[in-house]
């Protein structure tokens, strides 16, 4: 209470000691707000308000006192009830006091504080108060005050004028206040006006932007926006609602507030989530009206066609997130042409056009948004309109095929939704039809009608029985060519990428539930029923079960195993009365196995595996089951046995590791079923026999494994084996030793399951046994791969222990496999020699005992004594490093700190192990101080993880961030202290290095995390100390970690106490110097104002280099001084004049060079580097090239090295110079330096990329008419020819191919886009030249350097007139649209926009263009010429060269490579089929309106390659039967294969069946029919 005793102010009245009142009531008084004021009114009237207020004080001191401990609010509700008790009171000074201003303001504050932490329900009851405080008070003078004060105080909070830090609390008053219209729109505005003077003179509609742009500032902190989003809609409707009675030019309306919702975007890209779920939600909530016209004005944007420019990917996002949303709420709808008139009143149509343009924009989040907003749906049963399909026809194979992964996995959760309704739409559609058709076979006198009126829901469109088969026929259709789709993006040809979505999305159409509310857990039987009917399926899967990525192997299997035994055991060809789809799974494991054996590849291995583990799951009952795995394990005996007698042999012709996984994927259908005592004998003995088998292949490749070599071992006696090398046998042992322990791992999960009947658990013997063998693998294997999968072995085992009991009873109260394996390891850490620096499978062993989690040896024990190993000291004289059991105990702690199950548990002994650590980086042998440093490392990801890119770590801490938890880690400060302190202490030089060193880990967590700030400033001298080491990178370590310090507060006095300190000692002076670039750089890059410190900081670098000594005479003090002075040139180019000067460099006129005057002072190449540096920013700042040109002849003469890095540097210092002649004097500048024959290929390569750039900036400027004028454009030939000459290195050839696009802009822009014979000899020349730079065997450098030199000229110059001379140039571009790498195909893809007129997805871009091109140049012979060269192989034409013959593709083709290691291909993204496919499409739309095409020379041509290549593929069907696996599968011969036939299609759709190549095609398909050819090359095949 704030007084002891109240005076009271009524005549003749004493005082109240309302202490003493209130301290003699008993807690029944007190236990609610009536029994309060039961006990208040039966005091005097004339005291009642002086009683009520001590009351009230002691009551908000209870509240007060229970929000510092988080109560439970009954504070709160006494309090506010009391205060509206009193409201209603009926003596009116009660009355009175309860309005008070006082009161009221308390309670607000309260609320205020109180909120911000802890949004508790109870407070709620406060804004009551206020509420009734403002509105209905007796005095109206001060409800107004109160309401007043309540304003002020929220716009401030808002606005950022307050010093309260409680925004949430402040924007949850003001969303209150206004929907209970206690305060209005134009009140919040006046008092804005007041409260800011920046925007009282600011129209209405500028006033209210200004105030809704603090509100989304806000937002962008994630407990804050939620209340900003409730506050910005009650803008919105305000405004909306004042807009009638608003002036025009200030009127507001939905286009201005999706203006300002682009900007908000745009400033803030990460609140448009925030704005979707917090505005636009409540907007189409509540404002139907106002949301239509909102969403009418997003979908009235598009992007324009034929534009180029760069629109911002958020603006567009923005858009796409509001119609999303607006279609959840059922205001927007699908483009269709069945809309009537009442609906589009209603609702908002999204335009096809604008919708395409979304899917195949280049921005995967744009795309991903559209695709979302195409599928999305209000309910799961409301049909898709025929647009709709038909744009996901057009586009779906361009998302498939995209590189990145985020995308695909995004759109594959669309396309479940995307099923699931085409699905539930076809469901009631067929229920529509039935109950259409039961009513008409009904009786008349049965029928009964019915007026009420029912809800208009998607499934009631459907009543009408001829819409309902509409509906049912177009949701069908899609079906059945998404199922095609699917299948087609199965081929050998596609990519990883087209052929895990097309699986992935097999498996969602095989389980997404028919009907609304059905679960995902069955399998549709229509839906398997069309895929099993289909052989091509089938084989399209069985092909991928041997597919070289394993995701793709996996998918492939499971959708096989989703089969009945229905679908099993029928006919796999029921035309050709062939066997049934068992029998076709059972010749295809024997080939498989067959494949897998020649070669010994992992994924031929695994594929086959795969195929037995999915026969034994087709496989029907238990004996059958049982008895295919024995089947493979006899063979696999047989394997291993030929290994025990020679393992060389066995290496090449007889690997093991397909059988071992075989049994891998086999086993787990055995474990999920029960059996009988007979079966159950039987499956115990597969255990021994697979246990057996795995430990006799460990003792026959033991020697080879546990050699020390890391590159293998190939022992004497085998080296004679034809076809053997060390690479074969370590794979060979490797691959058995990983596959059967994987499957002994397996086998041994079982003892997870649940203890019952016919549970096929593992016979006790075997899991010792299994251990065991394990334990002796860790404890000698020297292959590293090898024992990363043991040692996960080692672990199950370990963990299994604790399983013993439940399932052997004969167990309970045993613990002795665990404590032995514990002895041996610890013997291991004594005895073994230190082989590996990471002590081989050691710490493996320590971790898998730890992760049993058992009582012994506990995790405490074992930590312990792993500890007091790593204590011990050593000397080097002590031993020969052979021995060091503390190399095995630090590497363990290593292994438990970096375990996620062990870390945990580890993070209590952090700061003592970070002691122990750094003690050993003191260790006299370099094996432990290795160690120590390995696990430093360590324990840093642990406190820091492991998540953070390289840029992220090397920056350093950014001041703000809470990186570690001090007081999680309260020992850590001191541990890091201690080890400082200690390295302090350190005597000598050699001592004190060493002791820093020692501390480098501590110091980076510093560095990293900020330092803690109970011990901030004994760290921080400390750690000044080491900078004055005589090791540069000391220094340099101290300084970049005292950075962390200096990021707040008066950072340049700081330096300048430290230059004073520093005594005049060059390393001092240098380490400060260090420091201060550092602090310089991080402050910039976070963004920080540095202008007024870099005034101080030049005064205070001016005095140091009048003062120093050391600063005159040492070059690496000189040129750390320089470097400062240059990172402020580069914020202000104006700041390093005095620099100049004072390390006596004062630049010169035209003649003289800028270096001349430092030759008195001692030199370094460190020195001349930031000294030219700083000479380029001077001429910069004096606008003049004669001085750059000048300090280019200087430095030429004296380093080259000096050179390329003035030139690299002359693009960021003259950035904002662009006057022309500043332009003119560069371009001649860079043009010169490429003739000049002293330069380098590095330095002409610096000089041509600059100019290049150059070029460019002047384009994207509109500056072309400039271009022209320029001196060098008149001796181009000579630049080109200089570059020509002398060295050319791979960095040279790249920057001629990147500038050579810019210069070819320059010149076609100086002939004003005519294309002369000269000009079009260049264009050919230059396409050639970047077609030949975009070869698949050609670096990423040099094919990223011509998709460069692609877009600078395709950006640059469009001509008006499109001649043939760009052929070559055009076709380049289409190779760098389906180039391998990403990066490769946007480039081409932006050069491609203005082409095409769009800018598009790679895929669209390319089909784009090759419609475009086709449709320019059809015409002419020579792009007749390149377009059946596309057809026929694939590639642009070449010059008087054949086309390579069917014959000549399908025996390349069929050249298979058995090796071990098959090389990879050049481009996986290229897909033959599609290609050739894309230029058949062209060709035969253009030919169709062309009667002369059969005439042509070209067309003749295409016409003899494709019979020939027909009548090859004849002889070749008959001769060869196809199977699963068979001939076609390979991906070259069935590219090959169907580029014959999509070429044969077209010949015959342009010249009719009964050409010559219609014969052939009619033969090929009989033949193929018979011959059970691949199916999808028949489907190719089809007219």
């Amino acid at each position: 209470m704030e007084s002891n005793q109240v005076q009271q102010n009524a005549p003749g009245s004493g005082t109240i000691d309302t202490d003493a009142l209130l301290a003699g009531l008993g807690p029944e008084v007190f236990e609610n707000a009536n029994t309060i004021t039961k006990w208040l009114l039966t005091q005097p009237t004339e005291s009642l308000p002086v009683v009520a207020q001590a009351v009230f004080a002691k009551l908000f001191s209870n509240a007060s006192e229970s929000r510092q401990y988080h109560g439970n609010g009954h504070d709160v509700v006494r309090l506010c009830s009391f205060v509206q008790q009193c409201a209603k009171a009926q003596d009116e000074k009660l009355k009175a006091w309860a309005f008070t201003e006082p009161v009221s303001t308390k309670l607000f504050h309260f609320y205020l504080e109180w909120y911000e932490h802890d949004p508790h329900r109870a407070l709620r009851l406060i804004l009551d108060v206020l509420v009734a405080s403002a509105t209905i008070n007796p005095s109206p003078e001060t409800g107004k005050a109160v309401k007043e004060h309540i304003l002020k105080t929220i716009v401030e909070i808002v606005t950022r004028k307050s010093a309260m830090q409680l925004t949430k609390s402040g924007l949850q008053c003001l969303d209150h206040f206004l929907n209970k219209k206690v305060l209005t729109l134009d009140e919040v505005a006046r008092k804005y006006r007041e409260v800011d003077s920046s925007v009282a003179d600011l129209a209405h509609l500028s006033l209210w932007k200004s105030f809704v742009f603090e509100l989304f500032s806000w937002m962008e902190l994630p407990y804050v926006c939620p209340h900003a989003g409730k506050c910005l809609v009650h803008i919105f409707k305000g405004l909306t609602s004042q807009a009638s009675a608003a002036q025009e030019n200030d009127k507001f309306t939905v286009d201005v507030w999706k203006t300002w919702l682009q900007e908000a975007v745009a400033q803030r890209p990460a609140v448009l989530e925030d704005i979707k779920n917090y505005v636009l939600v409540p907007i189409f909530k509540t404002d139907k009206v106002e949301s239509l016209k909102l969403l009418e004005a997003f979908n009235r944007s598009e992007i324009p066609v034929g534009s180029t420019q760069n629109l911002t990917d958020l603006t567009l996002l923005l858009q796409l997130a509001t119609l999303e949303t607006g279609k959840r709420f059922g205001l927007v709808e699908e483009p269709s042409n069945d809309i009537d008139a009442s609906q589009s009143s209603s609702k908002v149509i999204l335009r096809d056009t604008v919708l395409e343009s979304f899917l195949t924009h280049p921005s995967l989040s744009v795309r991903s948004s559209a695709f979302s907003l195409l599928v999305s749906s209000q309910a799961t049963t409301k049909p898709f309109s025929r647009i709709a399909f038909d744009l996901l026809r057009k586009h779906l194979a361009a998302f498939h095929a995209d590189f990145d992964a985020k995308l695909r996995n995004e759109v594959l959760g669309y396309t479940k939704n995307l099923i699931r309704r085409v699905k539930n739409v076809i469901s009631v559609a067929q229920r529509s039809l039935a109950q259409a058709a039961a009513k008409q076979n009904q009786a008349p006198a049965d029928k009964q009608t019915t007026s009420s009126k029912k809800k208009d829901a998607p499934e009631n469109l459907l009543k009408n029985p001829a819409e309902a088969k509409e509906v049912l026929d177009r949701h069908e259709a899609f079906l059945s060519w998404y199922l095609g789709f699917l299948k087609g993006e199965l081929v050998p040809t596609a990519s990883y990428q087209r052929h895990i979505t097309a699986m992935r999305a097999a498996l969602l159409i095989l389980k997404v539930g028919k009907h609304a509310g059905a679960t995902d857990d069955t399998v549709d039987e229509d839906v398997s029923e069309s895929i099993s009917s289909d052989f091509t399926w089938i084989r399209l899967l069985l092909d991928l079960l041997l597919d070289p990525f394993d995701d793709v192997r996996d998918s492939a299997s499971s959708l096989l195993g989703l089969f009945s035994q229905e679908i099993i055991k029928s006919p796999a060809r029921p035309s050709l009365n062939s066997k049934n789809q068992l029998d076709v799974l059972q010749d295809f494991c024997v080939k498989a196995r067959t494949l897998a054996d020649r070669t010994g590849r992992a994924d031929h291995g695994d594929g086959a595996a795969r195929s037995q583990g999915l026969l034994c799951r087709w496989l029907d009952g238990a004996d059958l089951q049982i008895g295919h795995i024995s089947k493979i394990i006899g063979g696999l005996e047989d394997k291993v046995t030929k290994a025990e007698k020679d393992l060389g042999h066995a290496a090449i012709e007889n690997p093991v590791h397909p059988d071992f996984a075989a049994i891998s994927y086999a086993w787990p259908v055995l474990a999920k079923e029960t059996f009988s005592e007979a079966q159950l004998e039987a499956i115990h003995q597969l255990y021994q026999r697979v246990f057996d088998c795995a430990k006799r292949i460990w003792l026959a490749v033991k020697h080879v494994l546990c050699d020390d070599s890391p590159e293998g071992h190939l022992p004497e006696e085998m080296e004679d084996i034809e076809g053997l090398d060390t690479k074969d046998l370590l794979s060979y042992s490797f691959r058995a030793v990983h596959e059967s322990s994987n499957l002994m791992r397996l086998m041994l999960q079982t003892l997870r399951l649940t203890p019952g009947p016919g549970v096929p658990f593992p016979p006790l013997a075997v899991f010792q046994d299994t251990g065991y063998l394990t334990f002796e693998q860790l404890s000698s294997l020297r292959h590293r791969g090898a024992f990363s999968t043991v040692s996960l072995t080692f672990t199950t085992c370990c963990q299994l222990t604790q399983n013993l009991p439940v399932v052997f009873p004969e167990t309970a109260g045993s613990n002795t496999l665990l404590r032995e394996w514990y002895k041996g390891t610890i013997n291991c850490i004594m005895n073994q020699a230190s082989t590996t620096r990471r002590s081989a499978g050691i710490p493996s062993l320590v971790a898998g005992i730890l992760t049993a989690n058992a009582e012994s040896p506990s995790f405490s024990e074992v930590f312990s004594e792993l500890e007091e190993i790593g204590k011990k000291p050593v000397t080097q004289a002590e031993t020969d490093g052979s021995n060091l059991p503390q190399v095995h105990a630090l590497n363990s702690l290593r292994e438990i700190f970096k375990s996620s199950s062990l870390s945990k548990k580890a993070e209590a002994y952090l700061a003592r192990t970070l002691q122990l650590a750094a003690n050993n980086l003191k260790s006299e042998v370099w094996a432990i101080r290795n160690c120590g440093l390995l696990l430093l490392r360590s324990l840093i990801d642990c406190l820091l993880g492991t998540g953070e890119s390289k840029a992220i770590i090397e920056s350093g801490w950014d001041g703000v961030s809470v990186r570690i938890s001090y007081n999680k880690y309260p020992t850590l400060p001191g541990v890091i202290l201690g080890l400082l302190e200690s390295a302090n202490k350190a005597l000598g030089e050699d001592a004190k290095t060493a002791a820093a060193e020692a501390v480098f880990p501590a110091l980076d967590i510093i560095r990293r995390a900020g330092p803690p700030e109970a011990y901030r400033t004994e760290l921080q001298g400390h750690i000044e100390a080491y900078l004055d080491s005589h090791l540069w990178h000391v220094r340099e370590i101290a300084a970049r970690t005292l950075c962390s310090f200096l990021l707040h507060g008066d950072w340049v006095g700081e330096i300048q106490r430290l230059l004073e300190e520093s005594e005049d000692r060059a390393n001092r002076i240098h380490g400060v110097l260090l420091l201060t670039r550092f602090v310089l750089e991080r402050k910039t890059s976070l963004g920080a104002d540095v202008s007024e410190d870099t005034s101080k900081l030049k005064v205070l670098l001016r005095r140091l280099a009048d003062e120093s000594n050391n600063f005159k005479t040492c070059p690496v003090v000189k040129a750390a001084y320089l470097e400062i002075f240059n990172i402020l040139a580069s914020i202000d180019p104006v700041a390093n004049q005095s620099a100049l000067e004072l390390i006596a460099i004062t630049p010169g006129s035209d003649s003289t060079t800028v270096m001349d005057k430092s030759k008195q002072y001692p030199s370094s190449a460190l020195l001349d580097t930031e000294a030219v540096i700083a000479s380029v920013y001077h001429a910069a700042a004096v606008a003049d090239t004669k001085v750059l040109r000048a300090l280019f002849l200087h430095t030429l003469s004296k380093d080259i090295n000096t050179t390329q890095r003035m030139i690299e540097m002359v693009p960021a210092a003259w950035k904002s110079i662009t006057s022309p002649e500043a332009i003119e004097g560069l371009s001649s500048l860079y043009s010169e330096v490429c003739t000049t024959a002293a330069a380098t290929a590095d330095i002409k390569a610096a000089a041509i990329t600059n100019l290049g750039n150059l070029i460019d900036a002047l384009i994207q400027q509109a500056r072309q008419s400039e271009l022209a004028g320029l001196p060098f454009m008149a001796t181009v030939e000579q630049t080109w020819k200089g570059l020509q000459q002398g060295e050319i290195n791979p960095n040279l050839s790249c920057a001629i191919i990147r500038a050579s696009g810019s210069l070819m802009t320059a010149l076609t822009l100086r002939s004003n886009g005519e294309i002369d014979k000269q000009m079009a000899q260049r264009l050919r020349a230059w396409g050639a030249m970047i077609a030949d730079a975009l070869d698949i065997d050609n670096t990423f450098d040099t094919r990223y350097a011509a998709a460069s030199s692609l877009t600078s000229f395709f950006t640059g110059f469009v001509p008006a007139n499109w001649s043939s001379a760009f052929l070559p140039a055009l076709s380049a571009l289409y190779d760098a649209l389906i180039d391998d790498d990403d990066e490769v195909r946007d480039l081409a893809s932006a050069a491609a926009a203005p082409v095409v007129g769009q800018q598009m997805v790679p895929p669209s871009a390319a089909d784009r263009l090759a419609a475009w091109t086709t449709e320019m140049f059809f015409g002419e012979e020579e792009f007749q010429d390149h377009l059946v060269s596309r057809l026929t192989t694939g590639n642009s034409p070449v010059t008087d060269k054949e086309l390579t013959s069917a014959a000549e593709q399908l025996l390349t083709a069929f050249q298979f490579d058995d090796s071990l290691f098959a090389t990879e291909e050049q481009n996986l993204f290229i897909d033959e089929v599609r290609e050739t496919r894309r230029w058949q499409r062209e060709l035969i739309a253009r030919a169709s309106g062309s009667d002369d095409i059969a005439s042509k020379p070209a067309f003749a041509k295409l016409s003899k390659w494709t019979e020939e290549g027909l009548k090859y593929l004849v002889r070749l069907v008959r001769a060869n039967t196809d199977v699963p696996l068979g001939w076609s599968s390979d991906q070259h011969v069935f590219a090959a294969c169907a580029r014959v036939l999509l070429c044969a299609v077209a010949v015959v759709k342009v010249a009719g069946a009964e050409s010559a190549v219609g014969e052939e095609l009619k033969k090929f398909k009989e033949v193929g029919e018979k011959g059970g050819l691949h199916g999808s090359l028949m489907e190719i095949a089809a007219l």
